[in-house]
């Protein structure tokens, strides 16, 4: 399944309900709210593998300032967790 997750991304963001940046992704994770979680590839390893194992983790393959620009923010994102996905096909992204 070849998924484009810029478009995916995009598509969680204006249908479900995501959380930006990393205290807040921790957060949710802790508390089970994340379904998944999104980290780009500069993601600090701190953050990373404190998340990992907990959740499932989608590797964004650009760095966070290309996440933030997916996501239309004017700043970099290191980690997103995503509560709800929405409309889109990100949970479909896991599978792949």
């Amino acid at each position: 399944m070849n998924v484009d997750l810029n478009k995916v991304l995009r598509s969680t963001i204006q249908t479900g309900n995501v959380l930006i940046g990393s205290k807040q992704t921790q957060k949710a994770v802790e508390s089970n709210q994340a379904k998944a979680v999104v980290l780009a590839s500069n993601c600090p390893e701190e953050v990373r593998s404190m998340l990992t194992g907990k959740v499932p983790i989608i590797d964004f393959p650009g760095m966070g300032v290309e996440l933030g620009i997916t996501c239309s923010k004017p700043f970099a994102i290191a980690a997103m967790a995503v509560v709800d996905p929405g409309d889109s096909d990100i949970m479909a992204v896991l599978k792949a």
